[in-house]
């Protein structure tokens, strides 16, 4: 019977290591892809707004082409009689920078916090791994040290 719950502490101390070194090499994996994220988040994953933001003129052609429309905070001015209604409701190049501008930003920002909340969470996975490792092999070493009575 004591060599059966032997063996049965074995498993269970080589299996928690086995599980922590599989918990490591995925967290690794995920802070390597947070760094990328981290070095430029205009193209990191999950940061896509619909739009290109990593270039004004092509925001710009794409801005065009949806129609996109200003929203007026001040009284807009009276259009000039004679003037098409689609050129007054256009977006000028300046009101287009100012959007790019805040969409371009609020995208890096949403995704640098994405990629630190990402490394942070997994660096104190790779750490609890750590631990839990070095406690389970030590113990496993030690236990593999006395002698077998019985």
């Amino acid at each position: 019977m004591d060599r059966i719950n032997n063996r049965i502490a074995q498993a269970y101390g080589y299996a928690v290591c086995f599980i922590t070194v599989i918990m490591m090499l995925f967290s690794i994996k995920s802070v390597v892809d947070a760094a990328i994220d981290l070095s430029d988040p205009l193209r990191a994953e999950g940061s896509r707004s619909g739009r290109t933001l990593t270039n004004f003129e092509v925001y710009k052609i794409e801005a065009r082409n949806q129609g996109v429309r200003p929203t007026p905070i001040a009284p807009a001015v009276a259009p000039v009689k004679g003037a098409a209604a689609s050129d007054s409701a256009a977006m000028s190049d300046a009101d287009l920078r100012r959007l790019y501008d805040a969409e371009r930003e609020t995208a890096i920002g949403n995704a640098r916090f994405r990629s630190i909340r990402t490394l942070i969470g997994s660096l104190f996975l790779i750490a609890l791994a750590v631990v839990l490792f070095g406690i389970h092999w030590r113990w496993l070493r030690q236990r593999d040290a006395l002698p077998v009575t019985g």
